[in-house]
């Protein structure tokens, strides 16, 4: 396959997944509304893996590069 048609497909199948484990439960609570889903709650988190992942790749393409 070719290398963009496996990212997109793996960028489609990671993204799904999260949506859907973090999705509410089908069930109604006997008290009321179901409680929220933890959608935002490590957002923080996530930037900052993102932001050091970035980070390392763009460090690594420059040392391969560097290298040529």
């Amino acid at each position: 396959m070719k290398p963009l048609l496996v990212k997109l497909y793996v960028s489609l199948f990671v993204l799904l997944i999260g949506f859907d484990s973090t999705a509410q439960s089908s069930g109604v609570l006997a008290d009321g509304d179901p409680p929220s889903a933890p959608i935002d709650n490590q957002m923080i988190w996530l930037a900052i893996v993102g932001i050091v992942f970035a980070f390392y790749f763009f460090n690594q393409k420059k040392v391969i590069l560097n290298n040529k």
